[in-house]
Order: C-alpha cells, then sequence, then structure tokens
C-alpha cells in the first residue's frame, strides 16, 4: 500500500520517504523497470497491469481450491511487484503526474480491501464455514474504511503527518507485508489470518474515523 493521493486535493509524500524507495523490493523493481525507460510505456500502464493482474488473484482465492490458490499467489506477487514498479518508473523517467498518483490511490485501496474479500469467500468450506465471507466482508469494509478515513485525516493534518506513522526496519518497509499474503495462501493459514484480520480491522478504522471527526471539529472552532 503506497497511498500517496486520494479524493479530492492529493497529498504529497513526506521527505522521509525517501528511505521508502531504498527497500529490497524497490531496488528489484528496477531491474525491470530502467529497459522501460524511454519507451511507450507510461508508470498508468504500470498500474493499470497492477489493477488487473490484483483483481485476478482476488478473484482466483475467491474459488477456494488449492490450485487457484496457488495461482492467486503468483498473481499477487507480480501485482506487488507492479505496485513498485510504477513509482520507479514515474520516478526515474521524471512521468510523475496527479493522476497516476489518484490511480495509485485507489488501485491501493480495492486490492487491500478485497483480497480479503476473496479470502473469506475462498474459506467457506473451511472450518470457519457460513462466517467465512462475513468475515471477508467485514474486513473489505474496513480495510477501505481505514484508507479512506487516513487519506482525509492526512488532508487536514500538517504536512508529513500521517495516519500510521509506521517506520520500517533496514530495508524493508510495512508495505512489503503484503508480499507476505502469497506465502501465507501457499501454506493454508488463511483461517487464522483472516480471523485476526476481522478483530483488528475494525479497531483501526474505528480509531481513525474518530481521529478524522476530532479534528475536523477542532479545525472548524478554530475557523469559527
Amino acid at each position: 500500500m503506497s497511498s500517496g493521493a486520494g479524493p479530492g486535493k492529493l497529498i504529497h509524500r513526506h521527505p522521509d520517504d525517501a528511505v521508502f524507495y531504498q527497500t529490497y523490493a524497490h531496488a528489484f523493481a528496477r531491474i525491470f523497470v530502467r529497459p522501460l525507460i524511454g519507451t511507450w510505456v507510461r508508470p498508468n500502464h504500470l498500474t493499470w497491469l497492477r489493477l488487473l493482474t490484483g483483481v485476478a488473484a482476488c478473484a482466483l482465492l475467491s474459488v477456494g481450491s488449492q490450485d487457484t490458490a496457488m495461482w492467486s499467489g503468483v498473481m499477487w506477487v507480480i501485482s506487488c511487484m507492479l505496485d513498485r514498479a510504477d513509482g520507479e518508473l514515474a520516478r526515474m523517467g521524471d512521468l510523475r503526474s496527479e493522476s497516476g498518483k489518484v490511480l495509485d490511490f485507489y488501485s491501493d485501496m480495492i486490492l487491500d480491501s478485497f483480497w480479503f474479500l476473496g479470502a473469506g469467500i475462498g474459506l467457506r468450506h473451511s472450518s470457519l464455514g457460513e462466517y467465512a465471507a462475513p468475515l471477508g466482508a467485514l474486513t473489505c469494509g474496513s480495510m477501505l474504511l481505514t484508507m479512506w478515513s487516513s487519506e482525509l485525516l492526512e488532508r487536514l493534518s500538517a504536512p508529513g503527518v500521517k495516519a500510521f506513522d509506521f517506520k520500517g526496519v533496514k530495508r524493508f518497509h510495512p508495505d512489503d507485508m503484503l508480499f507476505l499474503l502469497a506465502p501465507f495462501t501457499w501454506l493454508g493459514w488463511l483461517v487464522p489470518i483472516l480471523v485476526a484480520s476481522s478483530l483488528c480491522t475494525p479497531i483501526f478504522a474505528l480509531v481513525i474515523t474518530v481521529r478524522y471527526f476530532l479534528l475536523k471539529r477542532r479545525i472548524a472552532a478554530l475557523t469559527a
């Protein structure tokens, strides 16, 4: 998830995010991006491809078979790598655009949320039974609300303020955790992942939404 734009006025990344672009995932993406510089390929092309492969991963996951789960993981890794590649192409080729930031934001929001919906539907024949799909829908909706409220909160906050100020470790960033959803799928760990996510994401959504409305009320009081 690499939020940098959203509804309305776009949010620019904090200067400290330069460290973010030095992760192993970004370095690996540069290998494939360099040959594309100066060609007809644009960052938005990679973002659309990322969105398509990510949607395919979610759809395959929802089938619920071992074979489709394997291919879902493969498509998810490709989608995550394309998420790194589009930004690298934009920076290395000086092709950054506001439309690209908006597309990147909505791609993050759609895929990071609907993966859990796909997992919930796919686990309908697991030990969770009829509860799997509702848990997937709950997590999906909570993720959507969390990301949307985070963007709105950052729009009202001072420059550089993040809704979630997570720091990476050396050349890893918290966003790299998304890559782990693929091996979790291959290892058959989806049930505990979904249960844990369905418990945590509603809390995140509630906290961020409350923070947004409190800040909005505080600003309104100051400007009244």
